[in-house]
């Protein structure tokens, strides 16, 4: 069963943070210039959820007003008024007649840098959840599923205090769903706890950075060290890079991947690089191919990549413009077309991305300098394969 749908829970008072709280809803607390959920978003919007519901409560206007119905990549966000709070187990009432399907859901004031892709494809037919654990030592104040075991990937609650713990991010089996009264309830105490008892949930251990916001002691260290919520890319140019550079390609059976670009990819994948595509592409200036026709292109070139060994390219910037262009509008914007940084300046907005741990190939001295005008460390394309090039790199 296909999993492509998300809960936040963000519905909650953070009574914990006290004054900071009574202005502003935990997960709309900014951590540098961007709220936390905007870069909780910029981390999860690679997997792909067709659907992004947030379950609303306290100060709900606040998440309507920014959120609710605006699409972000291949996401829609949904914002749902829960009414009352009901809590986190309560607050789910509200999807009953929404969701038909197994869905992930995580907490909108924690932070768990886990590949979303193991979570969606764990099998939980036979279950009611999927929980991926982190360490007690990284979060001192959650008091909810804290002594937990693991044995054979079942989660059981243990006697004696251990070092596993419940790191706020579930795969849920829809059927459970049907146990969600329209009252208060703890999803952690009352329906979860209630299902590990019964064997019906299995779980798997991230060793990977955990944050919550919960506390001003948390608080303020995400805001010192706010590079762990961003993420780190690898941007390529493509004709020369990906591709053999023929002049223009109107069609994809010109299109001839160059040594070792799949398995680059892949590695990037694997290392959780974001993949993402800069490329001038003046041909649909002049009149050569239109944008239907790259995008259609592109998306053959993804398909085929994900098909020879699953490698995932994360997103695509072009550049349509022309200067003698005959259609006005593909000569207004220079500064997106290399070796302007406009392509660059979005994709680092939009993926909130640290420029520190990123880095572009290209093979041409306008991909050097775009790169040089917004500080991502630049490297030309050498006569090997791609693979080789950035394994050396990384």
């Amino acid at each position: 069963m296909k999993v492509d749908e998300l809960v936040i829970l963000v519905g909650g008072k953070g009574t914990r943070l006290g004054k900071i709280t009574k202005r502003i809803p935990k997960p709309l607390i900014k951590i540098g210039n961007r709220t936390f959920l905007d870069q909780l978003l910029s981390k999860i919007i690679r997997y792909n959820f067709k659907k992004i519901y947030l379950l609303c409560s306290y100060q709900k206007r606040k998440f309507f007003k920014k959120y609710h119905k605006y699409k972000i990549h291949n996401s829609e966000i949904i914002c749902i008024d829960e009414g009352k709070p009901k809590g986190t187990g309560g607050a789910l009432y509200s999807l009953k007649n929404k969701i038909k399907k197994n869905f992930v859901m995580i907490n909108g004031d924690t932070f768990f840098d886990v590949d979303y892709n193991i979570i969606k494809n764990q099998k939980i037919k036979n279950k009611s959840a999927f929980i991926a654990l982190t360490s007690r030592r990284k979060s001192k104040n959650n008091s909810l599923l804290n002594n937990l075991s693991l044995k054979s990937k079942n989660i059981f609650i243990a006697k004696t205090k251990t070092d596993l713990m419940n790191g706020g991010i579930y795969l849920l089996n829809k059927e459970i769903l049907k146990k969600i009264n329209n009252k208060f309830l703890s999803f952690e105490n009352d329906i979860l706890n209630k299902e590990i008892l019964k064997n019906k949930v299995i779980g798997k251990y991230f060793n990977n950075d955990f944050v919550d916001i919960g506390s001003k002691e948390k608080l303020s260290y995400i805001k010192n060290n706010n590079f762990i919520l961003k993420n780190k890319c690898f941007f390529l140019d493509r004709d020369g890079v990906i591709n053999k550079d023929i002049g223009y390609i109107t069609n994809f059976n010109k299109f001839i991947f160059l040594k070792g670009v799949h398995k680059a990819i892949k590695y990037l994948n694997q290392k959780r690089f974001l993949v993402i595509l800069i490329t001038n592409q003046a041909a649909i200036g002049k009149k050569l191919l239109t944008e239907k026709k790259l995008n259609l292109i592109h998306l053959k070139m993804k398909n085929k990549l994900f098909s020879i060994n699953r490698s995932i390219i994360d997103d695509i910037y072009f550049s349509p413009y022309f200067n003698n262009s005959k259609n006005y509008k593909y000569r207004i914007n220079k500064f997106d077309r290399k070796p302007y940084p406009g392509m660059f300046l979005k994709a680092i907005k939009k993926w909130n991305i640290n420029i520190k741990s990123s880095a572009f190939i290209g093979d041409k001295m306008t991909d050097k300098i775009a790169a040089k005008k917004c500080n991502v460390k630049f490297y030309f394309k050498k006569n090997l394969s791609l693979y080789k090039q950035i394994k050396g790199i990384i």
